[in-house]
């Protein structure tokens, strides 16, 4: 029975998986920015495709709040650090931004990332994938209509599912929960092409956590295709 679960699960996530690829391709080819079209503006709409790679191995600070419970790791061997718990994280995702002038813009998107667990860990042979679904802001800080430097903030709520094994998508289903979710940075846009780098934070990053968690930061660098 927990086999067929996990399977039902796993054929969920690629279905979802398709589903997204399917949108984003379908707001891609269906509304394409018109020929001399400026990126930012008054009324200007933008379709923000992107791949992440998350620095999750800088933030040193204990997963756990409990301290027993820590020592206990440490007398068996195992890191208590996020970042010798887990491996820097790579994911991909999709938004839309509406300008309401020439300088602030409204967004609204969804990613999906995954961080492998280290095996010196409790989360040896197990990962963590992330959901966030976002809304936020863009303030252009210098620059002209399509190559520009911008001020960004998010906020939203991340569904958080730890799996078995090391993949995105033939792994199986152990434990799932919700965290809030935000990010702050700087972005560059360069007409199509637009690069982030921010600082992001989740409370409840690694779900069904009985030991008492503490808060977990990565730094995603992000880069992509704007439409």
């Amino acid at each position: 029975m927990n086999a067929q679960r996990a399977n039902i699960r796993s054929k969920d996530r690629s279905i979802w998986g398709s589903l997204l690829l399917a949108v984003g391709l379908f707001l891609l080819l269906t509304a394409p920015r018109e020929a001399g079209a400026a990126t930012s503006g008054s009324g200007a709409w933008n379709l923000l495709l992107f791949g992440n790679y998350d620095l999750s191995t800088l933030d040193t600070g204990n997963v756990s709040n409990n301290q027993i419970y820590n020592t206990a790791l440490s007398a068996t061997g195992q890191a208590t650090s996020f970042a010798n718990s887990f491996q820097n994280g790579y994911g991909a995702g999709l938004a839309v931004a509406y300008w309401f002038n020439d300088v602030f813009a409204f967004r609204v998107g969804v990613q999906g990332n995954f961080f492998e667990g280290k095996g010196e860990s409790a989360f040896s042979g197990n990962s963590v994938q992330s959901a966030p679904i976002f809304g936020g802001f863009e303030a252009k800080l210098y620059g002209n209509t399509d190559y520009f430097l911008y001020g960004v903030i998010d906020g939203g709520a991340a569904y958080e599912e730890t799996v078995s094994g090391a993949s995105p998508t033939l792994s199986n289903y152990l434990n799932h929960g919700w965290s809030a979710y935000g990010d702050v940075g700087l972005g560059m846009n360069l007409d199509w092409v637009f690069v982030e780098v921010k600082f992001a934070y989740m409370p409840q990053f690694v779900p069904a956590y009985s030991h008492g968690q503490n808060g977990f930061y990565y730094v995603p660098l992000t880069a992509g295709f704007n439409f």
